[in-house]
């Protein structure tokens, strides 16, 4: 992948001194300039740069291709004064081999991916999780709308794509439409719908965190309850300790003024598929 990265400032930084070896480099730089990186291979080395405060600190001048490239290019000039690149990385000597994948998602596809591509997969290290972005559903023939069982004389089979609420977002502010599959008909339980596609995943608030609240503004805290979705939910209602606080559409947030303790707090999307965290509260002065 990195060798078919143009690098345009690769002769710059090489300058009049043309190595005669490949370089497959990237420069990357943090969020709010905090540090600066250049990674690549260079004959049988992985070289890595990097530039910033140990503190965290940022400051402007943290920019890959300014800060980390240049000294990345040094290092490699001293390796090579020393006679210590020979040679390219061998490929065959790794322990990479190639799978089919599903090229929309990069997982490994189901039945209903429509398309697969070949992927480098590390035995052992990479991730294998099967695709369960398409999926076959029913659709009724004269309303258009989901169906929640077969009959061959009036539903008929399609594959729509289901992505996590936050991606479809993503989608919609890259210009990118996705086809959404249409609601259920009236006539479909709770208890068709609840057992299909995926439960909400709680994003806020979280398990690993003490929240605290400042007893000075207690009645104007507000802690956001947040959860990614499947495709088809629409509406999220939340409960703490089995009491109902609000609902909210997708992809909006609902404040809770907190209280002092520990919780159990739920969410249950309009499918009836839920999904629950504790939490908890201290207050401080």
């Amino acid at each position: 992948m990195l060798s078919e990265n143009n690098a345009v400032d690769e002769i710059s930084f090489q300058k009049e001194r043309r190595q005669s070896y490949p370089v497959y480099w990237k420069t990357g730089t943090s969020f709010a300039f905090r540090d600066a990186w250049s990674v690549g291979i260079v004959g049988p080395y992985v070289l890595a740069t990097w530039v910033g405060n140990f503190s965290g600190e940022g400051h402007p001048s943290f920019i890959g291709r300014q800060a980390a490239a240049p000294l990345f290019f040094e290092i490699i000039r001293s390796l090579d004064s020393y006679g210590l690149i020979k040679g390219n990385i061998k490929p065959g000597g790794l322990n990479i081999t190639e799978v089919d994948i599903c090229s929309t998602t990069g997982d490994l596809p189901n039945v209903h991916c429509p398309k697969t591509e070949k992927g480098l997969f590390i035995p052992g290290k990479s991730p294998i999780k099967v695709s369960d972005v398409h999926r076959e559903i029913y659709i009724d023939k004269v309303s258009g709308l989901r169906a929640c069982q077969y009959v061959e004389s009036t539903t008929t089979k399609a594959v729509y794509e289901f992505w996590p609420s936050d991606l479809v977002r993503l989608f919609k502010q890259a210009g990118i439409v996705k086809r959404q599959p249409p609601p259920y008909l009236d006539s479909c339980l709770i208890n068709d719908t609840s057992t299909r596609g995926s439960a909400p995943s709680i994003t806020s608030p979280s398990n690993l965190i003490s929240y605290t609240i400042r007893a000075s503004k207690l009645k104007q805290e507000g802690l956001p309850f947040s959860a990614i979705t499947d495709t088809d939910s629409r509406i999220l209602y939340w409960f703490v300790d089995n009491s109902f606080v609000g609902k909210v559409e997708r992809d909006t947030p609902l404040f809770w003024h907190p209280q002092v303790g520990e919780f159990d707090v739920r969410v249950v999307d309009n499918l009836g598929r839920s999904a629950s965290v504790s939490m908890r509260v201290k207050l401080v002065q």
